[in-house]
């Protein structure tokens, strides 16, 4: 039995691997890739910290690792990098395309499958810890299936590298609550360290920590004073934060000046587009909508696990937590979303990426318990049944002893219904799952009339926008990012978004990425002609997987 939980583990992990490997493969290097690994390259072969500052330096570092044992060319006096005016996209574009994009972006991505193994196997394993085993197992398959996780564990971004360490840390930190020990405050001290080199969001891992162990002080020592409370606290979480600054030290290469860490998160958001308008069901606005990211989380995650979701905080008595618990659970959902939903660019679900494992354990730890939980209280009504009179009520006896109710029945048919729809909405995708959108909306054909950007289309799709082209030389491409990536894998007869006359009066074959698609609706309006809104004017005669429309015109 051992042998089978083991594997039945190591399959799930595998898993967890493979779909975002595999997937991967149909890929050239999103948006935000060209500039996150050619910088992480940088820090590791110059020693210096200069490009691409509004992200702290460990996930391009960890996914510029494999690129170490790869011959490279790598210009150390690109003006790109060390002129008076860098540019990390330049640079980024120079390095990727002088040393083959495809190579390179392969090996960078390694490292971040990994980190979602990594995340995998502590979902796992809080799991089983705190609700038993079987919570463990149902955790780690939610994980293995969710979308958004799969589809930013295939891309050098920093989402799933915080994600993966912010739930690390607070494992480590609930492990501490359990057994004050020496080392477990330095694992918590280290892996808050790693959390917060990974993206900025992760500062608000400081307050949670601070609150977490107050909550903790004050239930274990409860007749003593707020004085020493306090004290004890103070001696709890002082060498955490030390340890995790000395981490974030290193990890910048220990720089000068102490307010290093502070002067990285001014520069966050320092590129955006001051005239960029956000997306959201048709509509757009320069400042964005406070439930963007809720609504972007309703829409974007599987329906049969938002179902379990739902049921788990309706029938949450059913889960044994106590207030500490909970405020694990609950307390860094609460305050990443509601602080992304306050200052976050309403871009793309990854930045609330974060949220999915604590929901995950939630879930996974009621499931569990409402199922297995009912059959140990069935098994032991049977003993006391059998006690007092064995032949009293055979059926009954009989169904006690099997331990399990017609109720029990009926929830675990029910679960293994939605596992089933779980896995396939999910696998039916492959490999488009950026695009990911659940059947609230119609499923992910109509996920461009509700977000765009990283949540469908960010320009990774490129390499079989080519292979069509290669059948079909004489289509105009309008794509989202013009850069010369596209050069490179061969795409041809780009056509720039400025030409009007392009919009108002097509001609020919032209194949438009879904995300610029969605924004004609935008162009209808600054210029005041429908003609400009194709999203609406025209159907598309097909797509290229979920990132671009073909349009024919006579």
């Amino acid at each position: 039995m051992e042998i089978f939980k083991k594997l039945t583990v190591v399959l799930l992990l595998f898993l967890v691997f493979s779909l975002p490997f595999f997937s991967a493969r149909n890929f050239g290097p999103a948006f935000d890739e060209i500039t996150h690994l050619p910088s992480g390259y940088s820090y590791l072969k110059t020693g210096e910290i200069n490009l691409n500052p509004q992200h702290p330096p460990l996930i391009k570092m960890i996914a510029a690792l494999p690129l170490f044992f790869l011959d490279l060319k790598f210009d150390f006096d690109d003006p790109n990098l060390t002129g008076h005016e860098m540019n990390e996209w330049q640079f980024g574009r120079n390095f990727l395309s002088s040393n083959g994009i495809d190579n390179l972006i392969f090996w960078g991505r390694l490292p971040i499958m990994l980190l979602s193994v990594l995340l995998g196997w502590y979902i796992f394993k809080w799991g089983r810890e705190m609700f038993g085993y079987k919570a463990g197992f149902i955790g780690l398959f939610i994980y293995a299936f969710m979308p958004n996780i799969i589809a930013h564990s295939q891309f050098i971004t920093m989402d799933l590298g915080v994600a993966a360490f912010s739930f690390i840390a607070l494992y480590y930190l609930w492990k501490l609550t359990k057994d004050p020990s020496r080392k477990n405050i330095i694992l918590s001290g280290l892996t808050l360290g790693l959390a917060l080199g990974s993206k900025f969001s992760a500062v608000l891992l400081l307050p949670t920590s601070l609150f977490l162990i107050i909550v903790y002080i004050h239930k274990k020592h409860q007749r003593s004073s707020w004085q020493f409370k306090s004290l004890l606290s103070f001696k709890i979480l002082l060498p955490i934060w030390i340890l995790s600054f000395l981490v974030i030290w290193g990890l910048y290469l220990f720089p000068k000046d102490p307010l290093f860490y502070w002067q990285g998160v001014n520069t966050v958001y320092a590129d955006r587009n001051p005239d960029h308008f956000f997306y959201l069901n048709g509509n757009f606005n320069h400042d964005g909508w406070w439930y963007y990211f809720l609504w972007a989380f309703i829409i974007k995650t599987p329906v049969p696990f938002l179902i379990a979701l739902g049921l788990s905080f309706f029938y949450r008595k059913n889960i044994k937590l106590n207030s500490l618990k909970s405020y694990f659970l609950f307390l860094p959902v609460f305050l990443f979303l509601a602080v992304t939903s306050w200052k976050g660019h309403n871009i793309g679900v990854r930045y609330i990426l974060p949220v999915y494992p604590f929901l995950i354990l939630f879930v996974s730890g009621w499931i569990s318990g409402i199922i297995w939980n009912n059959k140990d209280e069935r098994s032991k009504q049977f003993e006391h049944s059998e006690a007092i009179d064995m032949e009293k009520s055979p059926v009954n006896s009989n169904g006690f002893k099997n331990g399990r109710s017609f109720r029990v029945w009926i929830l675990s048919f029910l679960f293994l219904i939605l596992a089933g729809w779980y896995s396939y909405s999910t696998l039916s995708i492959y490999p488009d799952y950026l695009a990911y959108f659940n059947e609230l909306v119609g499923g992910s054909k109509n996920g461009y009339k509700y977000l765009d950007d990283s949540n469908i289309e960010w320009g990774h799709d490129l390499k079989r926008l080519a292979e069509y082209q290669d059948k079909n030389p004489e289509s105009k491409v309008l794509l989202w990012a013009n850069s010369s990536v596209y050069q490179y894998y061969g795409v041809k007869n780009v056509v720039s978004l400025n030409d009007k006359n392009q919009w108002l009066n097509p001609e020919g074959e032209y194949v438009v990425s879904i995300h610029v698609v969605a924004r004609t609706k935008l162009l209808e309006q600054v210029y005041g002609d429908n003609s400009f809104n194709w999203a609406e004017r025209y159907k598309p005669i097909g797509k290229i997987g979920q990132s671009f429309f073909i349009y024919k015109f006579p």
